[in-house]
């Protein structure tokens, strides 16, 4: 009945039925058309090799059922094959925002990139873009909260970078071999502590694919061009983006002064008190 072509047969055996093993589910996944996947991700409980089929196969219907199910789990092709779906979907990027088993880079990319298309598609009502962009970066930020808290790695990183800060050692040395080591959480710690600003604030700095503030933050701290440069790098990497056009941010990075920079770090600051 699960494989019947008549969706009015196979849909509701698809949908309740529990003697339905893993090895069915992914071979009608494989085989039948979008309503059968579509019933298919209405299931109580879809593994991981089921995900796989539903989001390489499924549309645009079938993907976000898929996104929306708190009993569905993702392989990492699963998350990956999700994000390249939602760079071009909000919705379906929100979706992906309220799951808790999101990995935490995704979290961080998934922010921007869905935060961008939700402002463009409320462009021409500014007060609602901008009450929009409030409340999603709140939610943005309590979602990257919860998955620091589960993050060993996050947390010994916390410990480590907090203790170079308080006995005076975190210095650009200390950022620069962070940076070069490929280490996004202290490098993220290390600039929030530095710039005394919210490590989510860092972290959208980050994940964005213009470079600009983090062209700011860095000459308010009067860091060197080798060290931002190894930023800059580390930014392309995190949100995806091109090698990094040197020597445009080179002349960028010049010009700009560290008065007004630092006057541009303190409106960063102000900004997001005024959020919270």
């Amino acid at each position: 009945l699960a494989n019947d072509e008549t969706i009015a047969v196979a849909g509701p055996v698809l949908r309740a039925s529990d003697r339905l093993d893993e090895q069915t589910l992914v071979a009608t996944a494989q085989t039948r058309g979008q309503e059968h996947l579509l019933a298919i991700s209405g299931r109580k409980i879809l593994t991981e090799a089921v995900t796989d089929v539903l989001v390489d196969r499924g549309d645009q219907a079938v993907v976000a059922n898929t996104a929306n199910n708190g009993g569905a789990r993702f392989s990492d092709h699963g998350f990956s094959g999700l994000v390249t779906k939602a760079s071009d979907d909000p919705a379906l990027a929100m979706k992906l925002w309220s799951r808790p088993d999101s990995p935490r880079e995704v979290l961080v990319r998934l922010f921007v990139e869905a935060s961008d298309a939700v402002r463009n598609q409320l462009a021409t009502d500014a007060t609602r873009a901008e009450i929009v962009e409030l409340a999603v970066a709140q939610a943005s930020d309590q979602l990257q909260a919860n998955a620091r808290a589960h993050s060993v790695d996050f947390a010994n990183a916390k410990a480590y970078v907090e203790l170079l800060h308080a006995s005076g050692q975190l210095h650009e040395a200390q950022l620069h071999g962070f940076a070069k080591e490929g280490s996004f959480d202290k490098v993220t710690l290390a600039l929030s502590l530095m710039c005394k600003l919210p490590l989510d604030v860092v972290e959208r700095a980050f994940a964005r694919k213009q470079p600009d503030q983090l062209l700011v933050l860095a000459k308010a701290l009067d860091l060197s061009w080798v060290t931002t440069t190894t930023l800059l790098f580390m930014q392309a990497h995190v949100s995806g983006s091109s090698r990094p056009q040197l020597d445009q941010h080179l002349a960028s990075f010049s010009q700009l002064q560290p008065r007004a920079a630092q006057s541009t770090l303190q409106s960063y600051r102000t900004k997001q008190r005024a959020a919270e």
